[in-house]
Order: C-alpha cells, then structure tokens, then sequence
C-alpha cells in the first residue's frame, strides 16, 4: 500500500447483493457481506451456500414454499470488524443494497456502535446487483488513488442518483408468496400472460410497461436504455448485463442489446439468490451507472 491508502487503513466492504463475488480475483482487497436466504427451514448464505442457478432450480419446483432474506448476521460483522481491527484498520467504507430490499445497512450501523475502534462508513447505495458492486469498486479505486474515505463516502452520495437498473420478467409466479410486487399488480400482469418491464433506481420501483411477448419486453428494455443515455456521452456510461434463471434467456437479450445498440454486454452476471427472491426467476436486464467527472 502507498499514500494515504497505508495512512488511513481503509477496509472496503460489499454485500454480496452486488454481484462481486464471482468477478474479484483472490487478490481484492474488498470483503463480501453475505446476505441469507431462509428456505425449506434452513439458511443459506447468498452466493456462497447457494447460487442463483440453484436457487432458480428449487424455486421452480416450490412456487408455493415460504422463502425470505436476511442481512449479514451480528455475529459475523462484530468478527469481521474486530478481525479489522486486528489487522490493524482505522476505518471501513461499508457499500450495502437499498433499504427498500434489506435491513443490511442498519444492521451494520448497530453492530459498528459495538467497535469504537473502528469508524465505519455506511453507504446504503439506494440499488443492487452490478451498480451497487460499482459502489465498492469505485471506494477502492479511490483509496489506491490517495482519496480519505470521508471525501469518498461524499463521492458515493453524489453517485446515488446516477445509477439505474432496467429489467424484465418473463413470469412473477415466484414473487407471489414473498410480496415484493404486489403493490404493483403483479399477479394480474402475470394472470395476463405479460412481461413486466421495471425500473429501479434511488429505492424506488416503478413499471415502464408491460408487453406481451420476451422479444417486446427485451425492446422495451433497450428503448429505456437509450432514452436514458440519450443527449449523453456514451463513454461516461458503465453498463453491466444481468439476469436471474436460464442464461440462455439473458443470450438472446444480450445479442438483440448488441445489434440495436452496438453495445456487447459480455456474458452478463446472475444476480445473487437473495435479490432473486425480490425480483424472481425468469428475468433479464441492465444495469446503468453515469460516471462522475471527478471525485472532488
């Protein structure tokens, strides 16, 4: 370490929500959070005791079972801060998903009161899945580049209202039991046979449209893309392809995203079993992050 990254001995934290897990290499100075989801009477950690493809699996087969989610346990963020702590950390920049999906960042904020020794930085990013990973990528970078971690944590405000998820689901039957989009009449779009296009940002979820077929929903996705991106410097864009369920789905999206755009989202990032439970098993989409100029 060098500058003021040595000085300040900032940790860099993430729940697992954002997706980093299988793109960190060994050498990553970020810590996963790991979230539960609670299924068939046991618990599982999110990503690491369960993936989305064994998640999807079940799922299908126990439309009807009972399944929720819960934040990091107190017991493993008081070991993790105190092993901080050992390891000789002053501070710690904490990126967690929205509050409107998880009690995680107030979690933390409690456990953090348990360890004086260690100022902890919480960041509830108001998203999930690849724009809330950014959040901890970019308080990384920034450590490396000198940054303290107060004048990052007010770069990550300013970074809130810039961040979008665009997505469509091909069926909410899942989502039935665990109430998530009831307030959005989701059982009736399904009843339909529609696709609900939806978007996320700064906590709130509201519908772009419904269509009546996966090759309409994936249009109206990249027609919310553009229109968000429109006027705009395409370069200042950070754009991640996600889905939940059967990649081959996400493939054909992702070719279609490619031939009306000319932008290849790679192979994409399943999203984490616990944000599966929010946003269902049969779902694929964008998420969208607008760079700040600078970190000042």
């Amino acid at each position: 370490m060098t500058g003021s990254y040595a000085l300040y001995r900032c940790a860099v934290l993430s729940t697992s929500s954002g997706s980093l897990s299988g793109i960190l290499d060994r050498d990553s100075p970020i810590q996963i959070l790991h979230l539960n989801v609670f299924m068939e009477q046991q618990e599982f950690a999110d990503g690491l005791e369960i993936s989305n493809e064994e998640y999807c699996n079940w799922r299908r087969e126990h439309l009807d079972s009972d399944v929720s989610t819960t934040p990091p346990s107190s017991e493993d963020l008081l070991r993790t801060f105190q092993y901080l702590v050992g390891q000789g950390y002053h501070e710690a920049i904490v990126t967690t998903l929205s509050h409107k999906l998880s009690d995680s960042a107030d979690m933390v904020r409690q456990v953090a009161e348990q360890v004086p020794q260690l100022k902890v930085h919480v960041v509830d990013t108001g998203t999930c899945c690849m724009p809330e990973g950014f959040f901890a990528l970019e308080a990384d970078r920034l450590l490396r580049e000198g940054k303290n971690p107060t004048e990052i944590v007010a770069y990550l405000e300013k970074l809130k209202e810039r961040c979008n998820i665009i997505f469509g689901l091909s069926t909410i039957k899942s989502l039935v039991g665990s109430g998530t989009m009831a307030r959005l009449g989701a059982s009736l779009c399904d009843w339909l046979g529609l696709r609900a296009v939806l978007r996320f940002s700064q906590d709130q979820l509201c519908r772009v449209e419904s269509t009546s077929d996966d090759e309409k929903m994936f249009d109206a996705i990249i027609d919310q893309v553009l229109k968000l991106m429109q006027g705009k410097n395409r370069e200042q864009f950070i754009l991640g392809g996600l889905y939940t369920g059967e990649r081959d789905r996400y493939r054909i999206f992702a070719e279609r995203f490619f031939k009306r755009t000319g932008i290849c989202l790679d192979d994409g990032v399943p999203v984490s079993p616990v944000v599966a439970v929010h946003v269902g098993i049969c779902g694929v989409g964008v998420g969208m992050v607008e760079k700040l100029e600078a970190a000042a």
